[in-house]
């Protein structure tokens, strides 16, 4: 298969310019869970003019493996599926990529989405896809063994969620309604002690439970009972929203912090993710199309066999050979002995002197009665 030709024409413009800059971007780390395995992986962010505006290189430490399908995105960011899917099919029938990647064949590496290719091949497809050293940026990038990387997105924010709960379960046990009813009662138990002051307070409620109870048109009376914690819960939402960005400053530790995260959630995570659940159905579709096609064709090529053999049978049940009687003559086997024995002169002239004898009697006896 000839090597198909890359879409130059949508080359990325924004590698030339940081080339030219000197200004390479860092490998950054992150360690990514997938199918209960952890996995480290190296990141090289690239701007792209696509709607995400970026464009990432992988490489994971497990393998030393990169990315051959970030690697065509991020250099042609724009050129469709087809031109991409050609220059891995190319990859695949001229390179040998075992080991890189897992698969059906090789259950003991975890697979992720995407074509994974060697370092050195690697360098080899960067320099024709115009990446120049941004490819040698991420095969000689080696992570520092001692150091702590931070986990895939999904797994740096799993830790935050208590946190925000717990914002949220505080407003709520200030401000629910039956902690306004409590400090009523109490003084209603206290206020046939006091004065005048605290008596007629106690009645109203008491009356406007009861009719509650009995008919729904006095239900309007607990309003002002319902203002009140309304007013409150008011004053304390106000000063919730004014804690909520102090806690949201300590949390994130920073624009770039939140950023990166969503660069792994963008990136890495769908490598071991939606991605890969995708090539998962595409590869399951085609298989069953294969397999389709297969029984098609077996079918196919069975129905005419069937019909001739049932033609066949048909056609040797109507069948009749008769056999015409024979018109020559038929041939007459004579005794080897019989014919052997008179072959013999002596035995010739007893069988002449026999046969004169009879002749002679039968003379005698039947010429007397004819005359």
């Amino acid at each position: 298969m000839p090597r198909p030709k890359l879409p130059l024409e949508h080359k990325n413009p924004n590698v030339a310019l940081i080339l030219s800059s000197g200004n390479l971007p860092p490998v950054k780390y992150q360690i990514l869970n997938c199918q209960g395995n952890d996995i480290l992986v190296g990141r090289l962010k690239i701007e792209t003019s696509t709607g995400t505006g970026h464009a990432f290189i992988l490489r994971r430490y497990d393998t030393g493996a990169v990315s051959l399908t970030t690697m065509f995105r991020a250099a042609f960011p724009k050129a469709d599926d087809q031109s991409e899917k050609d220059e891995v099919q190319w990859v695949k029938e001229n390179y040998d990529l075992s080991g890189n990647n897992g698969s059906s064949k090789d259950p003991s590496i975890t697979r992720l989405a995407g074509t994974w290719v060697s370092p050195e091949l690697a360098r080899e497809l960067g320099q024709a896809y115009l990446l120049g050293n941004l490819i040698s940026l991420v095969v000689d990038a080696h992570p520092d063994p001692d150091a702590t990387y931070r986990r895939s997105g999904k797994g740096a924010t799993t830790p935050k969620a208590p946190s925000s709960v717990d914002i949220a379960t505080k407003p709520q046990s200030v401000v629910s309604p039956t902690a306004a009813p409590n400090p009523s009662k109490r003084r209603k138990e206290s206020s046939p002690v006091r004065t005048t002051t605290t008596i007629p307070a106690s009645p109203p409620p008491e009356k406007r439970i009861l009719p509650r109870r009995t008919t729904r048109t006095k239900s309007p009376a607990p309003i002002p009972l319902v203002k009140t914690p309304s007013r409150k819960s008011v004053i304390r939402r106000e000063r919730e929203r004014e804690r909520e960005p102090k806690a949201e400053v300590l949390t994130p530790g920073g624009s770039d912090e939140t950023a990166v995260e969503d660069e792994e959630v963008e990136a890495v995570e769908d490598v071991a993710g939606e991605e890969l659940r995708q090539q998962d159905i595409a590869e399951q579709k085609i298989l069953i199309e294969d397999l389709k096609a297969k029984r098609d064709a077996a079918e196919s090529g069975s129905q005419p066999a069937v019909v001739k053999r049932s033609r066949e049978e048909e056609e040797e049940a109507l069948r009749f050979n008769f056999k015409e009687p024979e018109v020559g003559e038929r041939a007459i086997a004579t005794n080897r002995r019989v014919g052997g024995y008179f072959e013999e002169p002596r035995h010739q002239s007893l069988a002449w002197g026999i046969a004169a004898f009879a002749f002679g009697i039968g003379a005698v006896t039947f010429l007397p009665n004819l005359l």
